[in-house]
C-alpha cells in the first residue's frame, strides 16, 4: 500500500533584534519580538514594538515579526517568516532605514513520500540605506535576493533544485570600519549543511568595538518543515 502523508509540520522562528552592549557598560538587549510556530501547527503570529531606545546608543522607530503558516490549497503548504526593523540607529555612526528578513517556505504534498522537505527562499529580504558615518554603503546581496518572480516560481515548482543561486552559502564580504567595528549582512545559511533541511537568515549582524562595544543581530529568522512521517529528503 502506498505510504500517505499524515500531516505537515510547520517550523519557524523570528527575532527582530537581539544581542548585548559590552562597553562602556554591560546591557543585555534581549530577544525583541521573538516568535515561533507552536508544536509544528499552522496559524498566524505577529508582534510589534515602537520607539525603543537606550539613550543614543541603540534605538529604532519600529520593529515587527510575523509568521504565517498554513495550507493554501489541497496540496500546498506555505510558511512565511518576517523579522523587520525600521529606523535603526547605533550611536551617531550607523543608521539604517529598514532591515527586513523574510523566508518563504513551500511544500507540495504531491511529492510525498519521495520528497518530505520544503523549498525555501529569502523572498522579500532587503536592507534599505545602510549608512556608516553618513555614507550609504553598497551592499552585494546574494543573487537569490533579487531574482524575479518567474525564477522564484520555477524554484518553488521544483525546476531549479540544482541551481546553486537558490541555495544558501553565498555570504557577502563584511564591511570593516576602523575604530567602529565590523558589519555583516545577508548571512543566509543551512543550519545543518549535511542535512540541507533548516535554513537561517540574519540580515544584519554588528560586531562593534572601540569606544562603544556591542554584538547585535537585526532581522533574524529560520524556517524548515517536513511532511510526516518523514521518509527521505
Amino acid at each position: 500500500m502506498p505510504q500517505t502523508m499524515q500531516k505537515y509540520l510547520f517550523k519557524a522562528h523570528a527575532v527582530a533584534l537581539s544581542g548585548s552592549i559590552r562597553k562602556p557598560y554591560h546591557q543585555e538587549l534581549g530577544d525583541h519580538l521573538a516568535i515561533a510556530t507552536y508544536a509544528g501547527s499552522r496559524g498566524r503570529t505577529e508582534c510589534s514594538n515602537r520607539d525603543f531606545a537606550i539613550g543614543e546608543d541603540i534605538a529604532y522607530d519600529f520593529a515587527y515579526t510575523e509568521i504565517v503558516a498554513g495550507q493554501t490549497d489541497a496540496n500546498i503548504y506555505q510558511t512565511t517568516v518576517t523579522a523587520q526593523v525600521k529606523g535603526l540607529r547605533i550611536g551617531k555612526r550607523l543608521a539604517v532605514d529598514e532591515v527586513t528578513c523574510r523566508l518563504r517556505s513551500v511544500y507540495d504534498s504531491r511529492t510525498y513520500p519521495g520528497r518530505c522537505l520544503p523549498r525555501i527562499l529569502p523572498v522579500g529580504s532587503t536592507i534599505r540605506n545602510l549608512r556608516i558615518d553618513g555614507q550609504v554603503q553598497e551592499l552585494r546581496m546574494p543573487p537569490a535576493f533579487f531574482a524575479d518572480q518567474k525564477s522564484h516560481d520555477a524554484f518553488f515548482a521544483g525546476d531549479r533544485d540544482q541551481d546553486t543561486v537558490f541555495q544558501p552559502g553565498f555570504i557577502p564580504e563584511p564591511i570593516h570600519v576602523a575604530g567602529f567595528g565590523t558589519v555583516f549582512y545577508a548571512e543566509w545559511t543551512w543550519v545543518h549543511p549535511q542535512e540541507r533541511h533548516q535554513q537561517r537568515l540574519t540580515m544584519l549582524r554588528l560586531a562593534l568595538g572601540s569606544d562603544f562595544g556591542a554584538e547585535v543581530d537585526v532581522g533574524s529568522g529560520d524556517s524548515d518543515g517536513i511532511g510526516w512521517p518523514p521518509t527521505s529528503p
